[in-house]
């Protein structure tokens, strides 16, 4: 066997074993744990055949992520750099209703900053300004978490792998936009049953959610890739991920919005 067949066989191993780990709630070892050398490029591969797969079968790309942004998340995953994931459509959630745990292996849940492009990004190195002007909404939002590795534990090239533990998302429709220069210091507050859990503000996304865009844009532009108009893009978590169960109830509160779930 060639050395480029054993790669692709351990690609598509990986992959397989991944889908089955999500399919069937049975969590798996941190691919790193038997292969030591795993690296972050493997990661990336094995997150884009895991795309390809989910296309596909007709799933269809809302956008992408960033993780890892803030110093609270990297300390409650005990890593120390930002890194990026997909979206599917498939993967939104209503506003104030229900999110089911049963499809899941440890949900957690973390508020963020989200933007909705309506430019193209990547086709040039971009600044700034650029990224400020491509963005047609800037809005509260939350995503679900729900890594596919034994008690969440991992190193980098794991969670990228497992498409840094993407699991679900939910947009407001509150204009984020209007706070401007202020928006880093907007603060939010996290919610479970009527307890404050965790307070933060979009300061912790590498002091102002915009630069997170900024950075997934120079990502896309040295691959050869960009990001489209219409695409979803959820800047980081804000607090470190809280976890829920069926029966909980989440608040995501903001001063202009609130977002909110009921677990079932």
């Amino acid at each position: 066997m060639s050395f480029l067949n054993e790669s692709a066989n351990g690609l598509n191993a990986k992959v397989t074993a991944l889908r089955a780990a999500r399919d069937n709630r049975q969590p798996i070892t941190a691919f790193s744990e038997s292969e030591p050398t795993f690296t972050l490029e493997e990661g990336y591969s094995v997150q884009r055949a895991l795309l390809e797969m989910y296309l596909a079968e007709g799933q269809e790309l809302a956008g992408f992520k960033m993780g890892l942004t803030s110093r609270a998340k990297q300390r409650d995953v005990g890593v120390d750099s930002a890194i990026h994931g997909f979206l599917l459509k498939s993967q939104e959630e209503e506003k104030g209703g229900t999110v089911a745990t049963k499809h899941r292996i440890h949900p957690r849940v973390e508020p963020e900053v989200a933007v909705v492009l309506g430019k193209t990004l990547g086709e040039k190195p971009p600044t700034l300004r650029e990224i400020k002007a491509a963005i047609a909404l800037t809005v509260p939002a939350l995503e679900i978490l729900d890594s596919r590795y034994q008690s969440f534990s991992f190193r980098l090239p794991d969670v990228v792998a497992d498409n840094t533990s993407a699991s679900g998302f939910l947009l407001g429709h509150g204009d984020l936009s209007l706070y401007g220069p202020e928006l880093p210091w907007v603060g939010v507050t996290m919610k479970k049953n009527g307890e404050i859990i965790d307070t933060g503000c979009p300061a912790a996304v590498f002091g102002d959610p915009y630069l997170s865009v900024l950075a997934l844009a120079k990502e896309f532009h040295k691959a050869g890739r960009v990001l489209s108009p219409g695409q979803v893009i959820l800047t980081g978590g804000l607090t470190a991920a809280m976890p829920f169960a069926a029966g909980d109830f989440v608040e995501i509160i903001w001063p202009n919005e609130t977002l909110s779930f009921k677990a079932t």
